[in-house]
Formats: structure tokens, C-alpha cells, sequence
């Protein structure tokens, strides 16, 4: 039975593998990355046009700079940005000339985060809470909650500001009633400015404490061969670029629908964006070939944040056993079937024909 399966991969291979002549060129093509680039206010970026030709430029006002060219790709390192809606443009000329603009969002995270001073409480009386949030943006994607204890009194979001500009915002509470189990409990606001999944989660309350999370900039699978020379052995190797916080993070490797491995990373204490690799060794067999393995990433924020999650690209696992299992059972299949062709060809032919 595996040998069927092998000879059906074997020629599976041989299709998807044959170069057709004749067959259409790739269309023109233009594109920036990152897509939607998100920047902190006075902060750099970094640009990739890539292009189907070589002629490709960057059009913009902004301070930038070459930061590496290739056949069909150029990089700009933007400085110092202190425009709200920069909006640069790739070029390119081929046969036509084309554009792609990139809308460059920038953040500032919120400077301050205040509480008026709250009057004189009483149980079974009904006051406002005021909240300040000073120099943030943009401001569409702010929320504002408040908090008595862990309890939530109150949400404000702004989806409908439109101005990209750095402001603040002052927000006041539904008439709250003081309750009797009240007592002792602090009233805090807490300003959240939500830029995933592109950009950081930030978070400022009013009694200065403070919350970053930054989702990878990306997700990279990899299958290495293992270390140890043994055959059949490989790693999956996750890559996760640029995130923070590690404690937060929790890394899935799967085989095609099948779970192999999960691990968390709650361990890492380190607050600021960073890189980290997670490794799971797996054994792969002749009928794995073709299979696709990815990494999941999760940040977890629970209770009060939904988890931000995030795949890597499919990794095919072709694996040179499997290629050489299915060639030697190809051949095999080939010498067993002229053994075959030779036995029916004596009995069909020759020994008719040594009777007579």
C-alpha cells in the first residue's frame, strides 16, 4: 500500500515540476512593504519597493536615505518623521509607468492620563467620573475605559475622529451610584491605543502604570535538518520578529490540521521588542512528503484584552529521504513491470514458437 502511495507522489512531483514552454510572463508589478507601515512620531522606517523592472524610486517629502538595492528591489530608510499622514510613493517604469502609495500611520502613545478629583462619596448617591488623555494619536484608535477596582464602570472610543494629529480627549462617565462594598476600592482610567494588528498595543492608566505589547513583524517557518545526521530527523523552526512582551508569548507548530507542539515562553522577562526562534524536533516519513507544517504565535492578554495571533507561511516538507524513497521505489515499480513485460513476452511469443 505505502508503495502505491509513493509511486502516485512520484509522479505527483513529476507534474507539478515539468516547465511548460510557451507559458505566460508575470504581469507587472508594483508593491511596499511593509503594506501599512505603522511609526512612532519622530521615529524611522524602512520601505521595500520591489517591482517587476529595475527603474524604481521613492517620492516623497520626508527625510530618507538608500538602505539597499537588488534586481528588482530597492529599500529607503526614512528619518526623523514628523509629518501625522505622510503619504510616500513607490515608482516604478516598465513597459507603463506605476505607482503604489504607502499611508504611513504615526502614533504618539499618550503622555498623561489624569483623573479629576473625585467629590466626597456617598453610598446610594450618583457622581461623574472625568478622565484627561494629553497628546495622543491618532485618536480613532483610542479607547478609554474606567475601572473601580476591576470592575468596569465605563468605554469610550473614538472611531469617528478623523484627524490624524496629535490631541487630547476628556471623557466623563454615565451617572455611576456609589454601592456599600465600594469602600476601599480606587477609581482608575485607563487610556489604550490599539494599532494591531500592524502596530504596538499601548497602554497608560492614571495611576502611571504603563503597558506595551508589540505583535511580530513577522512569522517565519523554517525545517532544517537535525544536527544529529540521523535520517529522517529535522527541526521546525519558528522565527518571530520584533515582539514584545516574550512572557506573553505562546508559539503552535502544526502539521498540516495536526497539533504537534505547543510552548510558552512565560519564562522571558524581557519588556522590549526582540526576536526569538523556537525549535521542535520532528521525524518525517516517505508519506509526510508533500504535507505542509506552519507556526501559530499568540499573545495573550486575557482577561481584558482579546489574544492578538498570527501564522507563518505554509513550509512544504520535501525531504531528500522522501525524494530518494520515492525514486527508488519508482525504480522499483519500473524494473518490476519490464520483469513483468519480458515474462508475458516468453510465454506469448517465444515458447509458441520453440513448439513448433
Amino acid at each position: 500500500m505505502r508503495s502505491w502511495k509513493l509511486c502516485i507522489d512520484f509522479l505527483w512531483c513529476a507534474v507539478t515540476l515539468t516547465a511548460f514552454p510557451g507559458a505566460p510572463q508575470e504581469q507587472e508589478f508594483l508593491r511596499i512593504w511593509p503594506m501599512k507601515p505603522v511609526v512612532e512620531f519622530g521615529g524611522s522606517i524602512v520601505l521595500n519597493c520591489s517591482a517587476s523592472c529595475k527603474n524604481i524610486a521613492l517620492e516623497t517629502s520626508l527625510n530618507n536615505a538608500p538602505a539597499g538595492d537588488g534586481p528588482t528591489w530597492r529599500a529607503f530608510s526614512l528619518t526623523n518623521i514628523s509629518s501625522w499622514e505622510p503619504k510616500p510613493q513607490c515608482y516604478a517604469t516598465c513597459q507603463s509607468n506605476t505607482f503604489q502609495e504607502a499611508a504611513i500611520t504615526v502614533y504618539r502613545a499618550p503622555e498623561r492620563v489624569m483623573l479629576d478629583p473625585l467629590p466626597e462619596v456617598e453610598v446610594g448617591k450618583e457622581y461623574n467620573v472625568t478622565c484627561r488623555v494629553f497628546n495622543v494619536a491618532p485618536i480613532r484608535n483610542l479607547t478609554v475605559t474606567l475601572y473601580q477596582g476591576e470592575r468596569r464602570l465605563y468605554v469610550e472610543t473614538f472611531e469617528d475622529h478623523r484627524n490624524p494629529e496629535a490631541g487630547s480627549v476628556v471623557v466623563t462617565s454615565n451617572s455611576i451610584t456609589a454601592q456599600q462594598n465600594d469602600h476601599g476600592e480606587e477609581v482608575t482610567c485607563h487610556a489604550a491605543l490599539d494599532l494591531r494588528p500592524e502596530g504596538p498595543f499601548l497602554e497608560k492608566a492614571s495611576n502611571n502604570q504603563s503597558r506595551v505589547a508589540y505583535p511580530p513583524e513577522q512569522v517565519i517557518m523554517e525545517l532544517q535538518k537535525s544536527s544529529t545526521g540521523q535520517s529522517w530527523h529535522y527541526n521546525l523552526k519558528c522565527h518571530i520578529v520584533r515582539v514584545a512582551p516574550l512572557s506573553k508569548l505562546t508559539v503552535t507548530f502544526f502539521k498540516g490540521a495536526e497539533r504537534l507542539h505547543s510552548q510558552k515562553l512565560w519564562n522571558y522577562t524581557r519588556p522590549e521588542r526582540a526576536n526569538v526562534t523556537v525549535t521542535h524536533p520532528i521525524t518525517l516519513g516517505p508519506w509526510d512528503h508533500g504535507k505542509a507544517a506552519t507556526c501559530h504565535v499568540m499573545l495573550d492578554f486575557s482577561p481584558n484584552e482579546k489574544p492578538f495571533t498570527a501564522a507563518s507561511h505554509k513550509v512544504a516538507l520535501r525531504t531528500a529521504e522522501s525524494c530518494t524513497a520515492i525514486v527508488v521505489a519508482a525504480s522499483s515499480i519500473a524494473m518490476l513491470s519490464l520483469l513483468l513485460v519480458s515474462i508475458l513476452v516468453y510465454y506469448l511469443v517465444w515458447v509458441p514458437a520453440a513448439s513448433k
